[in-house]
């Protein structure tokens, strides 16, 4: 009865709960690879299902609509921050959380959200579309509402970057 107001009607509200259940850590997954902030990741998550709940009786394919929004919700995002990447933050974790990955795994999500900070927002969504979420040319194309060459083009860019930045720092390593 809850979600009425936002459109979704009573037989369709199993269905749109059962969505929620079955996709909703995976696709905060992806809003954390966008955004690079859990808080911001949630914020975002939140918004895109509530914007998904007002057209689910019209979505064919509620996982690629909800992927579309939280995509043009971090470049919104980073239009508003003026394009300048926030690097992401050494938090500690909240009492009763559960316990943290070990220690390599750690490390290289923190080197990963580092480098993803680096680049500008939509060379960030074309990495995390196309290389962790694997998506083809095409399914990236239509999720950033833009041409296959643009993806080609801002991967291209994105990959040159993050390996001169992965050089530099091995080398630094050395």
């Amino acid at each position: 009865m809850a979600l009425v107001y936002l459109g979704v009607r009573d037989q369709d509200e199993a269905a749109f709960t059962a969505f929620v259940a079955t996709s909703g850590d995976r696709l905060l997954r992806f809003a954390r690879l966008l955004v690079l902030d859990h808080g911001e990741a949630e914020d975002a998550l939140q918004e895109a299902l509530t914007r998904l709940a007002r057209h689910w009786h019209r979505t064919e394919t509620p996982e690629a609509y909800t992927r579309t929004i939280l995509v043009n919700l971090a470049r919104d995002r980073g239009r508003r921050r003026h394009l300048v990447p926030t690097p992401a933050e050494d938090v500690e974790p909240e009492r009763g959380a559960p316990a943290p990955d070990p220690a390599d795994a750690l490390a290289a999500r923190r080197r990963l959200d580092v480098l993803l900070a680096s680049l500008p927002p939509k060379q960030r969504a074309t990495v995390v579309l196309r290389v962790v979420e694997d998506l083809s040319e095409a399914e990236t194309a239509r999720i950033m509402g833009c041409a296959a060459g643009t993806v080609r083009s801002n991967l291209s860019r994105a990959l040159g970057s993050l390996r001169d930045r992965l050089g530099d720092s091995l080398e630094a390593m050395s």
